[in-house]
């Protein structure tokens, strides 16, 4: 449960985030990420969006249970040992380019050093909101996990001393996961670890934003298959979900009017529809009312 103050707190970021734009959940979810590191001194808060690829027989034989991590977005800059994991494997592994046989060599030349105990845990309770600290004894063994290669690449050489994790369904195979962490930088004052009730008020402000959520997942193109939307599709989608005219877009990314147009007619046949107004649409119906009060952890 949480005292007056913390619920004071929660619903008026939940209101500050209803004032965002609905197009614009990239820039809700960073004031997202900024107030959960305020609110409880954290050093970087990532969010990933994750697909579930394989089912099945299949799924059991993966290393990551079926599921890939399909979008990835930080708070502040990994480090810079954390940066060189993610371009050696997860860039391509979980990024890269799909093919027919994509999934079914993802991850035949990798060892246990790529696929956490941590990443695990996670991903095979997935389906129903959860909030879990490294530490904590029902999540994972971190004796075990400690001497585990993933956890020195992973953890030890980016200084990062504590981390708890959120799972948020937002469909059977649709999932955003949070991480939030301390990092200890070299001379500076030693961090503490999370405690449970921080991890719970963090837990608590992702809990009550599932529009902003599926909203993330919209616009990167992961509600509507599990490939990523080009930089350009990106962009050209903002434009349609802001009052701008096709010809503004265009001018705006520097585009032919008749280039535009094609980019245009390609996402509303990506996303089902025919129409800008069926488009956006889409970004604005179905959500749950804001919650009335702070849901508990």
């Amino acid at each position: 449960m949480h005292d007056a103050n913390e619920a004071d707190a929660l619903y008026r970021l939940w209101r500050e985030l209803a004032t965002f734009p609905a197009g614009d959940a990239e820039a809700a979810l960073r004031h997202l990420m900024q107030w959960i590191a305020r609110e409880i001194d954290a050093d970087n808060v990532l969010w990933i969006g994750g697909v579930r690829v394989l089912h099945g027989g299949a799924a059991k034989k993966d290393p990551f249970l079926g599921w890939r991590l399909r979008a990835r977005r930080t708070l502040r800059p990994d480090p810079a040992a954390y940066r060189k994991q993610l371009d050696a494997y997860y860039q391509r592994e979980h990024y890269g380019k799909l093919t027919p046989t994509y999934y079914d060599r993802s991850h035949l030349a990798h060892d246990e050093a790529h696929v956490g105990l941590d990443s695990r845990a996670t991903i095979s309770t997935t389906g129903r909101f959860r909030v879990h600290r490294i530490r904590d004894r029902d999540f994972l063994d971190f004796a075990a996990f400690r001497r585990t290669l993933h956890y020195r690449l992973y953890y030890r050489d980016s200084g990062i001393v504590d981390r708890f994790l959120v799972g948020f369904p937002i469909e059977p195979d649709r999932e955003s996961f949070f991480m939030v962490d301390r990092i200890q930088k070299p001379g500076g004052p030693r961090r503490r670890l999370f405690s449970r009730a921080e991890a719970g008020l963090a837990g608590a402000a992702i809990r009550g934003t599932p529009e902003l959520q599926r909203r993330l997942f919209l616009g990167c193109g992961l509600l509507v298959g599990d490939k990523l939307l080009s930089p350009i599709e990106s962009q050209v989608l903002r434009g349609l979900l802001s009052a701008q005219t096709e010809k503004e877009i265009a001018l705006a990314l520097s585009q032919r009017p008749a280039t535009l147009h094609k980019y245009v007619t390609a996402l509303y046949a990506r996303f089902g529809v025919k129409s800008r107004a069926a488009l956006m649409a889409l970004w604005l119906e179905g959500f749950p009312a804001l919650p009335a009060r702070p849901p508990s952890v």
